[in-house]
């Protein structure tokens, strides 16, 4: 008679004991993909932003030639302004690769903490020439010097090499070891929307403010078209100044980012310690205010 296939006590026991730390690997890597999941809500929050810098150069272009021009011509006007704002457009570009460096790190970790690593089929071999060329408003100095342009292409770099890896604890360590190349990236995104976003919001408004003088002198020869003008300029103030507050919001999401990585990186090995509960939860506080300030992100169109 076939006797049943037995196994030795001490392989069932060894056996048993890797599904318990499986089990319990997959219940502590909760917080991480808390705070990839956060990241990436963080980093797709960032891109109409971009496009609102924009549209808020070409936007403010149309609007002044609307009222200031003696003879309008809808056409050759957007034409002119799209030309006034290619620079916007190509810094643009280049600004918004940086942010996809954000996206594909909140990537890694989440597929990393789902034991999934993704396999990129792009790869970002122009994003050090790309970056290199990104210079601060007003064609001042570079906004990455060569230093800090390098540890964000060895981020890149690094990210495409963890897709081969199946190391799960040593490749989140290895991740939130680059917290030093995140907090540049970072840095430089939050750079961005203080000085490029806003400033072109508080172009808006000033050039408002001048509009609505303009319309003033018209006002005796036009009554009915300068109320509705003054209609429509003044519920562009009101939302031009709530996209203002996109900015303040986004500034807070990456402090806590930049906080939760750290903190994250300091209790890997302890990932139900209270103080990083209670970091997640801020963070992920900071980047909902974030997506329910963004309703605003889209300009009032005439």
């Amino acid at each position: 008679m076939q006797r049943p296939s037995t196994f030795p006590c001490h392989t069932l026991l060894l056996s048993s004991l890797a599904c318990l730390l499986l089990a319990g690997c997959a219940t502590n890597l909760a917080p991480v993909r808390t705070f990839a999941e956060q990241t990436h809500k963080l980093s797709s929050s960032f891109d109409p932003m971009l496009a609102g810098t924009f549209n808020s150069c070409t936007d403010n272009a149309l609007r002044k030639r609307l009222i200031l021009a003696e003879r309008f011509d809808a056409q050759a006007s957007e034409q002119a302004a799209r030309a006034d704002c290619a620079p916007i457009a190509r810094a643009s570009v280049a600004i918004g690769k940086l942010n996809e460096v954000l996206l594909r790190y909140a990537q890694t970790l989440a597929a990393v903490a789902d034991d999934k690593l993704p396999v990129h089929k792009e790869e970002f071999t122009a994003l050090g020439d790309a970056l290199a060329g990104l210079a601060q408003p007003g064609g001042g100095a570079p906004l990455l010097d060569a230093d800090k342009l390098s540890k964000v292409v060895k981020l890149s770099e690094h990210l495409s090499r963890l897709a081969t890896q199946r190391l799960q604890k040593s490749a989140l360590r290895e991740l939130l070891d680059e917290q030093e190349a995140v907090t540049i990236v970072s840095n430089a995104l939050k750079d961005y929307a203080q000085r490029n976003y806003r400033a072109g919001l508080q172009d808006e408004l000033r050039d408002l403010a001048l509009l609505r003088g303009a319309i003033d002198g018209a006002a005796q020869r036009e009554p009915l078209a300068a109320n509705y003008i003054r209609t429509r300029l003044h519920l562009e103030s009101r939302q031009l100044q709530e996209r203002e507050k996109i900015v303040a919001a986004y500034v807070s999401a990456v402090d806590g980012l930049q906080a939760s990585v750290a903190v994250l990186r300091a209790n890997l090995d302890s990932l139900q310690a209270p103080e990083l509960e209670q970091q997640l939860a801020q963070f992920s506080s900071h980047v909902g205010a974030l997506q329910k300030q963004a309703a605003y992100y889209a300009p009032a169109r005439w």
